[in-house]
């Protein structure tokens, strides 16, 4: 399968439709030809930043240090999801949170 291009407008109807509960995320991957994580990213950034999360430039985020830390804590100590940790601290990539746990547990060795 080749890369897909969604525009955001359609990205905003799937996470509200998911959210909903009106759709899978299966139906919708389908509907959109991607794969089911790419539709899980976007009910992330839906809830994080709601609709305006997809009309945002391309820019890299700063987080800074105390934030970093106090997501992985919370992660850590919580055992909640991934995507519920970045929606609570506003973090758009699943792998940006893993990134720094990963840094988090190599400082711990």
């Amino acid at each position: 399968m080749g890369k897909v291009k969604v525009i955001p407008e359609e990205k905003v109807k799937a996470a509200e439709e998911f959210l909903s509960g009106t759709s899978s995320l299966r139906k919708l991957a389908n509907r959109y030809n991607v794969h089911h994580s790419s539709v899980e990213k976007w009910v992330t950034v839906y809830r994080a930043f709601g609709p305006d999360g997809f009309f945002t430039g391309g820019n890299n985020n700063y987080y800074p240090d105390p934030l970093k830390k106090e997501a992985v804590e919370t992660y850590l100590s919580t055992k909640r999801s991934m995507h519920d940790i970045c929606s609570q601290y506003k973090i758009r990539s699943l792998s940006q949170l893993q990134d720094w746990i990963d840094k988090y547990r190599h400082a711990e060795q």
